[in-house]
């Protein structure tokens, strides 16, 4: 997965800040900060995970080598810190906890970054991270890293009302900039008060991700790098259990299941194995789905690679059946057309399980035929291609967006598109006019005649809900209405067509719709099982079926899920 997945790809760059030798430095991401949360691995062992991001979730995962030298510490009630040994794979630098090991400890983060230039000043930037146990945990206020930061933040809870306060070398800071988010209530950006403490009401339970500001007016030097100031960020991941949040979410109200819906989804035998990034589609009353990601979080090899074509009667669910098999892909896409499915893309990890990444973006293309139960070769991508996605939009197969991974080397972002007319007795791949954008991990789906491009992770600039919408009849983009929500809503959602209406399914469990004259989006209902890097798909005219993807708190799903549309 990428829970990725995750979720600002700012490429001007400091080089890292060595302790013998401090080297000159480009621009950091202006909304880049370091945050540590504490995360439950499907083997139910815990996980330490350090993003680079705009908040605590993955991004780029290019920009973890820029701060995987960052010092972390288990805390304990002394104030000292037992060192813990970062790793980096996949989208987060990691450290393993064991089996529930930290489930009420205090983890904390520093991370010197170097000197940046920005606006005509020279300022040294300096990061400070933290998390640990749920709101309220006495912890909190035993388990305190002076001896480790200058800068942190320390919550404490009173009924619902959730009170942070920020110390600077050990004293209260007053006037810090201070920004909250968190499920449920709308973002806060404030000030603390004279005693470093600032206060908001929970909302609904999750993780709160809480960051400071904190300037101090003193210049310096460090190697041959002069600066005006420093400038403190220091973050805190919180877990907010029902115990302080309870209120409900202040999104669109949520639609109660139909009966239907719950019969239907009660129906559906469970998938073996968990997966994401995957392909999926409908066709002829099954459900099919190909490859994807089923090893563990930020663990990538062929063994936990997909290469299996996997089938659902619809009006037989009994069980999942493997009925032909490919190479190992993830982060494929994969469509329907008459008696047709067409898979397109993907990468491939060369490595065995355990060794170094390798991962590499293929250009394989292929059709299977409902028909004789085979695989057909297709021509090849013009350019090897994953994280992408593809829709048919009448008789022509439109592939968009993604990447190139090369291994060792950069990956590349794709700035073309093509389409192949799945008419053709002779089909090829034919260049369609250059996207606007350069994004990955994105949704593709044909409306009303046109191919719909939403969300991503952009090349620059981080997590999207942008919208493009290409017209074949005129040959030109445009930009749609972004999606509703916060940018990392548009990260590895999934798109289809039903009824007439274009739906979309985001990270954030919003299930959204495109208004009748195409101009906005509505939040149609909240999902229960919010899921990325999923498939959703049409079952009739007015129901959805979800499979796969996984969830930021809860992992990976295995079953199938049936909803109204409406």
């Amino acid at each position: 997965m990428r829970i990725t997945e995750l979720r600002n790809h700012w490429r001007t760059w400091l080089a890292l800040l060595l302790a013998a030798a401090m080297l000159a430095a480009p621009t950091v991401a202006r909304a880049h900060f370091l945050w540590i949360v504490r995360t439950v691995e499907k083997n139910k062992d815990e996980r330490l995970q350090v993003y680079f991001s705009e908040s605590p979730e993955p991004d780029d995962p290019d920009l973890l080598e820029r701060v995987k030298d960052a010092q972390v510490w288990r805390l304990d009630a002394s104030g000292a810190g037992t060192p813990l040994e970062l790793s980096l794979a996949g989208e987060s630098l990691f450290s393993d906890l064991g089996d529930r090991a930290g489930e009420q400890a205090v983890f904390a983060l520093s991370r010197d970054y170097g000197v940046i230039s920005r606006g005509g000043e020279k300022f040294l930037l300096r990061y400070y991270a933290k998390t640990g146990p749920a709101a309220g945990h006495k912890h909190w206020q035993t388990h305190t890293a002076a001896k480790h930061l200058d800068l942190e933040l320390i919550p404490s809870v009173s009924g619902q009302q959730i009170q942070v306060q920020t110390l600077w070398q050990g004293k209260p800071v007053a006037d810090a900039q201070v920004k909250i988010a968190g499920p449920g209530i709308d973002e806060v950006e404030t000030a603390s008060d004279e005693a470093g403490n600032v206060s908001f009401r929970a909302g609904e339970p999750g993780l709160y991700a809480i960051r400071v500001r904190h300037i101090e007016s003193r210049g310096g030097t460090i190697g041959d790098q002069a600066f005006d100031s420093v400038r403190h960020y220091a973050t805190l991941a919180l877990p907010v259990d029902s115990s302080v949040a309870s209120a409900p979410a202040k999104t669109s109200p949520k639609s109660p299941k139909t009966n239907d819906d719950e019969s239907k989804t009660a129906m559906y035998p469970k998938l073996d194995e968990p997966v994401t990034s995957f392909g999926a589609a409908i066709a002829d009353g099954a459900l099919y789905i190909y490859g994807g990601h089923t090893g563990g979080a930020h663990s990538y090899s062929k063994l936990e690679q997909g290469d299996e074509l996997l089938r659902l009667d619809l009006k037989h669910p009994t069980q999942w059946e493997s009925i032909a098999k490919g190479p190992h892909l993830q982060g494929l896409a994969m469509v329907a057309h008459g008696k047709q499915l067409y898979r397109v893309g993907g990468f491939t990890a060369m490595n065995e399980k355990g060794e170094e990444h390798h991962l590499v973006s293929q250009n394989d293309a292929a059709r299977f035929d409902l028909t004789d139960k085979k695989w057909h070769e297709l021509p090849e991508l013009p350019e090897p291609r994953s994280s992408h996605d593809a829709a048919v939009v009448g008789d022509k197969l439109y592939v968009v967006g993604g990447w190139q991974l090369r291994g060792e080397e950069d990956s590349h972002w794709h700035t073309t598109a093509y389409l192949m007319d799945l008419k053709s007795e002779t089909p090829a791949w034919e260049a369609i006019p250059e996207p606007p954008f350069q994004r990955r991990a994105i949704a593709a789906a044909a409306h009303q005649g046109k191919l719909y491009v939403i969300g991503g992770m952009q090349e620059d600039g981080g997590p999207t809900t942008r919208v493009d919408v290409f017209d074949p009849e005129s040959g030109k983009w445009t930009q749609g209405p972004s999606l509703q929500g916060d940018p990392m809503n548009g990260f590895g959602s999934s798109a289809f067509a039903v009824g007439g209406k274009l739906c979309v399914s985001t990270l954030k469990g919003d299930l959204q719709r495109l208004s009748d004259d195409g101009k906005s989006w509505t939040v149609v209902r909240k999902l229960d099982n919010a899921r990325f890097f999923h498939r959703m798909l049409p079952l009739g005219d007015n129901q959805l079926l979800f499979v796969g993807g996984a969830n930021m708190e809860s992992g990976k799903f295995d079953q199938v899920e049936v909803l109204s549309a409406n």
